[in-house]
C-alpha cells in the first residue's frame, strides 16, 4: 500500500559514494560492507539517493544519529529536512527495490504529484539479507497558485 508521509528532520552520518548506474551494484554494496565493519554502535542503516547529474548517481549510505552525534572519519554528515515522501514497504529480494520505487514514481504521475529525485531506504542490516524496507520519494515542495 502507497501513502503519503511526513517524516521529520533526520540527521543521517554515513559513507558517501558517487557511481555511474552500471557501477552502483559494486560500489554500494562495498560501501555498506566498510559501514556495518565500522564501530558506529548503530541499529537503524538507511540509504539515501540525493539525486544524479551528468549521469552520476549520489548516495549515502548511513545511519540515523543523533545531532551530537560525532562523525567518523571518512564519513559524513546530512541533515534531512522534514518534507513529505510516498511511501511503500518492500517485502520482496533486495535486488528488487527498484522495483518499489518505479511504482512510487508511477503511483505520482497518476496522481499529478511531483516528485524528487531524493529517496530514502530504510531497512538494511550486516549481511544485506532480503529484509523489508520502507522506501520513501520525496514530493517537491507544492507552490502556490492564486486563480
Amino acid at each position: 500500500m502507497i501513502e503519503l508521509v511526513e517524516l521529520p528532520e533526520l540527521v543521517v552520518i554515513g559513507i558517501a559514494v558517487e557511481g555511474r548506474f552500471e557501477d552502483l551494484s559494486r560500489v554500494v554494496p562495498d560501501a555498506w560492507n566498510r559501514l556495518f565493519d565500522a564501530d558506529t554502535g548503530a541499529t537503524a542503516f538507511l540509504e539515501v539517493s540525493t539525486g544524479s547529474g551528468d549521469g552520476v548517481y549520489r548516495e549515502l549510505v548511513g545511519f540515523m544519529a543523533a545531532t551530537a552525534t560525532e562523525v567518523p572519519e571518512g564519513m559524513t554528515r546530512l541533515v534531512v529536512p522534514s518534507q513529505r515522501y510516498l511511501r511503500l514497504v518492500h517485502n520482496g529480494p533486495l535486488a528488487e527495490i527498484y522495483k518499489g520505487f518505479s511504482m512510487l514514481y508511477a503511483h505520482a504521475d497518476r496522481r499529478r504529484l511531483r516528485t524528487t529525485e531524493f529517496k530514502l531506504d530504510f531497512g538494511y542490516a550486516p549481511g544485506l539479507p532480503d529484509a523489508p524496507h520502507e522506501l520513501h520519494v520525496a514530493l517537491a515542495p507544492a507552490t502556490l497558485s492564486l486563480a
